[in-house]
């Protein structure tokens, strides 16, 4: 156990040291292929300090690669290519070094080959890191379609069911079950109990087997079952003992639901979804944990064509949030707003949930319209007459996230009823007579609010 660590300790320097050799060598190779287009007679100083930095920090990234390898959180076979490639890259950097050091010495073949050899084996080295780190149909899965189905099916595709909404998915049963039913129940049943470990229920689970440790709630470390399948491939204890062996997305997610407290019953959004296990969920099964705006979660029918015509013709510039969003971003588009055509926005009042009044001659008591856009995500209302006022004629938008009232004439007396609204992230109070203090108390009361407050 002593040994995961120490290797899994060494092994995080290597996403530290793995851009460095890449970015010095190129800056070396760039800088030479420059000179040489410029026909400079003594080629720069700074060349083979390049090589030499570069050779150096790929070292570093081949040694903690080496030892992040290890962990057994990666395929085998393609991770002996990866390793031993890295190790030629950083043979051939120190040798073009050494070539760059006396450049006169050597012809413009031999540079120029040491030159092309190596960028070829980075991208190579680099297209195999991604390979292993995030499956082989990284470059291609978020590819157009042309694309994909130009260069055909990478990888066979993943039978572990698709999720959309991380409410409804149990972490043991949709996600964890399915890896031990495809890679472990079929030598640990109820008839072949291996070790004298049963993986089919979560109650025969739990038993253990011959160690007890099988699973230990919040220490992967010390868990059996874990420090099984990270072992190296190569030794006689690794699970499972076939060429089917779980992948790195598998062994992250089956390690996230140690840490989380080996929850049988927990959904995605009831335990901490931590920043390394978010790409695995939306890579793997589909699930953006992400928190969404409120306009991303409303679904509604799209306004026929005459409707936007309408709002149009009333003076307002209308746009979609997209193809898949039948939500709009309404803007008035002149400065002589009166209160019909302000009123015109209730026919549609569902679909609006971007709206600009800026630099119209908007007044305090027309807000009452605007106050029943349900939602409404995003209000802007910048240079205007806008008083304290205007803003109690708001109350009713719950899902208010964004509010310009730069260059009105609100002050303190608003700010109870802003305060109200729950959603809200970004207030914009420049130029009002709102007091500096006030907004101060505001923030410290509401940390997820953002307040503008420029001052003159």
């Amino acid at each position: 156990m002593i040994a995961l660590e120490f290797s899994t300790f060494v092994g995080r320097f290597h996403p530290l040291f793995v851009h460095m050799p890449i970015g010095f060598l190129f800056l070396a190779i760039a800088l030479e292929w420059y000179e040489s287009f410029k026909k400079t007679k003594n080629k720069s100083k700074l060349i083979p300090v390049a090589w030499f930095l570069g050779a150096l920090s790929a070292v570093g990234a081949a040694f903690s690669g080496w030892w992040l390898g290890a962990t057994g959180l990666y395929d085998e076979e393609m991770l002996f290519s990866h390793r031993w490639l890295g190790v030629a890259l950083v043979v051939i950097a120190f040798i073009g070094w050494w070539i760059k050091r006396k450049p006169e010495n050597y012809s413009n073949l031999i540079q120029n080959g040491f030159n092309l050899l190596l960028l070829g084996m980075l991208f190579v080295e680099g297209h195999k890191g991604g390979n292993l780190t995030h499956g082989e149909s990284y470059l291609t899965e978020y590819a157009p379609e042309p694309i994909r189905k130009l260069l055909g099916p990478t990888t066979k595709m993943d039978s572990i069911t698709q999720f959309s909404n991380p409410d409804s998915v149990l972490v043991y049963t949709h996600l964890i079950q399915p890896i031990f039913q495809s890679k472990c129940v079929a030598c640990h049943n109820d008839e072949i109990k291996r070790g004298g470990l049963n993986m089919s229920h979560s109650d025969s689970l739990m038993l253990g087997g011959n160690s007890e440790d099988i699973l230990v709630a919040g220490n992967v470390g010390e868990s059996e079952l874990f420090r099984r399948i990270t072992l190296p491939q190569k030794n006689i204890k690794f699970m499972p003992p076939t060429k089917d062996v779980l992948t790195y997305d598998e062994i992250k997610t089956i390690e996230w639901w140690i840490e989380q407290g080996v929850s049988f019953d927990g959904t995605v959004t009831s335990v901490e979804v931590t920043d390394n296990i978010k790409p695995v969920l939306l890579r793997k099964y589909g699930i953006d944990t992400e928190p969404k705006a409120w306009y991303e979660t409303v679904q509604l029918k799209p306004l026929d064509s005459v409707q936007l015509l309408h709002l149009e013709k009333n003076g307002f510039t209308v746009k979609s949030l997209g193809v898949k969003n039948p939500l709009l971003d309404v803007t008035y588009s002149g400065t002589d707003l009166t209160q019909e055509q302000l009123m015109e926005l209730e026919k549609v009042k569902n679909h609006i949930t971007w709206l600009s009044l800026a630099q119209t001659n908007v007044q305090d008591q027309w807000l009452a319209v605007v106050g029943k856009l349900p939602n409404l995500t995003r209000l802007e209302l910048q240079q205007t007459d806008i008083s304290d006022k205007g803003i109690l004629q708001l109350s009713g938008l719950k899902h208010l996230e964004a509010l310009n009232l730069y260059g009105t004439k609100v002050g303190d007396a608003c700010l109870p009823e802003i305060q109200k609204m729950e959603s809200l992230k970004r207030l914009y109070l420049w130029q009002t007579k709102v007091n500096l203090k006030t907004v101060k108390a505001m923030e410290e009361h509401n940390k997820s609010l953002k307040v503008i407050f420029g001052e003159d």
